[in-house]
């Protein structure tokens, strides 16, 4: 995702829109004015390079949504088509027109030498073409933008596939360097496709390895498979830890840079509809009012929605706008948000919301009042006596998707759904609560810091026990005569079962661990399976392990188990996950419990 080439503007056009005059081979402009310094809002909007055409339509919708930050920006054969022939057009045009909209841009420096054949290749051989690049581009608008992230997700699409993680922080160096002589107050940043906390380890690891740990400002994370596990019962679990999960990384790898600034400069939910998955407007909008509001309560400096406007030519179904600039639900979820909660949020705390405490809640000091944003997990099966909330006075509700507000009288039960909704006028007793529990961990899933081992009971849905399947509604529950149960596993290739480990008890680092699995046949025939798990990989590759060794279950018509040892785990959910059972071509079976455990189980 994110940005392409851009073509050449005409000499013509160049004259017309900026006044461009050419002198010693150079097309130079007057620089635009200057923008002010970030308010720290985190209300922000990542688009495609096709969208760069077209900017001046959605800017306005933008802005009018409460949107403050755009990462849309040119590559450097834009800028320098021809080696020492500079190009300032679209880069001046884009700046301008944020300007006019009050929108800031935080920028990324990528792409390939000039004549390069690939604009997605590390300029790896020629550094110094690369440092003169990003000197003269910051130089050029150090008093409009002050954050600049170093290439785009270098570890999955935008890498060739040759080069590591010590490539990339050759190039972070190189780029820190260059663009602090040009603009002493810039500020640099390290991006990953992906929530790929080893990636960003192993590479800061490298810079100290070459003397210098602490060439970056803020990291840059593209979590779209960990928001996507929003969809799924307690998939926030994983979502409201990422943050936590990169401040550990930084204390181990770069401690002067433990309280840098993260960004997610690049998330959303496509639409989709097709016989695996249907992604609707509703849910992007839901999706996106609990992205956002976790983001905000866990520290997260700037939240960047992929994208503004679905563009031409390209993947449909991100935006906020339809391709015809008409606003989708998520677009009317993010003015609501960006509107209450104000320009600068102030998160107050957390509350654990119903009699059984699984509901969200997150207290911020909003635009006029304290106000809550709550929701319950979805597919969660508790009955409304189960999802009921109360307040000791009137207190205004407002539905994040529909945009409708209401009055709830003083002790009338507030019953929660999966769909977001903002209350506000608080009684000062509820914010006291939220505010008493700010320092500590997030409660939902559990806390498995000092366990041992970690688990998923089948039949159980409602009971957490540290580890969490994905997509658990596509296998349904078979309950034996005995009372034990376990889910049904169609017994093909095409079926795997995904889990992910709490981050309490599983982080960033490489680690060993015991996986075993209990399973039970349905019939006669063969049945077997395999194990994938999630690993640490320099390249950005697909981080995931085979144990190489298929297991067989016995003719017994009994629960029988199977153990996996791994040493090189690393269960990071990078892709949203961290094991995987895969059946072999077999018969169904019923897995009845998977279990996770730093020791040899007895």
């Amino acid at each position: 995702m994110t940005l392409h080439a851009y073509f050449l503007r005409r000499l013509f056009a160049l004259l017309a829109f900026c006044g461009l005059i050419g002198i010693c081979g150079e097309l130079v402009a007057a620089e635009p004015a200057a923008t002010a310094q970030r308010s720290g809002s985190p209300w922000g909007i990542s688009s495609s390079a096709s969208s760069f055409r077209n900017h001046e339509e959605w800017f306005p919708k933008m802005m009018d949504a409460g949107v403050t930050t755009i990462r849309l920006f040119p590559e450097w054969s834009t800028f320098e088509p021809k080696p020492e022939m500079w190009n300032w057009s679209d880069g001046d045009r884009l700046i301008k027109s944020a300007i006019d909209h009050k929108l800031e841009i935080n920028a990324i420096l990528m792409g390939s030498r000039p004549g390069s054949k690939s604009s997605h290749t590390f300029p790896m051989d020629d550094l110094d073409g690369w440092s003169r690049y990003v000197s003269t581009v910051v130089g050029r608008y150090k008093r409009q933008i002050h954050y600049w992230e170093v290439w785009n997700e270098g570890n999955g699409g935008f890498n060739d596939g040759h080069h590591t993680t010590t490539d990339y922080a050759r190039l972070a160096i190189a780029t820190y360097e260059a663009a602090r002589k040009a603009d002493p107050k810039s500020q640099i940043g390290l991006t990953v496709a992906s929530f790929d906390a080893p990636y960003l380890h192993q590479a800061i690891r490298s810079m100290a390895a070459q003397g210098k740990p602490n060439c970056f400002d803020f990291l840059c994370i593209h979590p779209y498979e960990i928001a996507d596990g929003l969809s799924e019962t307690d998939g926030e679990v994983p979502f409201l830890w990422m943050n936590r999960i990169l401040r550990s990384m930084l204390k181990a790898a770069a401690p002067e840079r433990a309280n840098a600034e993260i960004w997610m400069t690049e998330v959303g939910h496509r639409l989709v509809s097709n016989k695996n998955r249907t992604v609707t407007e509703h849910d992007a909008a839901v999706a996106l009012a609990r992205m956002y509001t976790m983001a905000v309560a866990q520290g997260i400096t700037c939240t960047q929605w992929f994208e503004a406007q679905d563009p031409a030519g390209e993947d449909q179904g991100f935006g906020l706008l339809k391709r015809d600039g008409s606003p989708r639900a998520a677009y009317r979820t993010m003015k609501v948000l960006s509107s209450t909660l104000g320009q600068s949020p102030r998160y107050q705390g957390w509350l654990a919301l119903g009699d059984l405490q699984r509901g969200y809640g997150f207290v911020f000091a909003g635009e006029t009042s304290d106000v809550l944003v709550a929701w319950m997990p979805t597919g969660l099966s508790l009955d409304a006596a189960h999802r009921t909330v109360t307040f000791g006075r009137d207190v205004g509700v407002t539905n994040l998707i529909s945009a409708v507000s209401t009055k709830l009288s003083a002790n009338t039960p507030l019953i929660l759904s999966e769909v977001p909704v903002i209350v506000a006028g608080l009684p000062e007793e509820i914010v006291q609560q939220a505010r008493d529990n700010s320092s500590r961990n997030f409660p939902w899933g559990g806390d498995y810091t000092s366990a041992k081992t970690v688990s998923f009971q089948a039949g159980q849905p409602d009971q957490l026990q540290g580890v969490t399947p994905r997509g658990r509604v596509n296998y349904p529950t078979v309950t034996f005569a005995d009372g034990s149960a376990g889910l049904v596993m169609p017994g093909d290739i095409n079926h795997p079962i995904s889990f992910y480990v709490h981050p309490s008890f599983a982080g960033f680092q490489v680690r060993e661990y015991y996986i075993r699995a209990t399973v039970r046949r349905l019939a006669a025939g063969n049945v077997g399976m395999n194990l994938r798990y999630e690993v640490a990989d320099s390249q950005g590759r697909m981080p995931y392990a085979n144990v190489g060794q298929w297991f067989g279950v016995s003719q017994e018509s009994n629960w029988q188990t199977h153990t996996w040892h791994v040493k090189d785990a690393c269960f990071s959910k990078m892709w949203g996950n961290d094991i995987v059972i895969a059946p072999e071509q077999s018969i169904p079976f019923a897995l009845g419990k998977v279990e996770v455990s730093i020791e040899p189980f007895q």
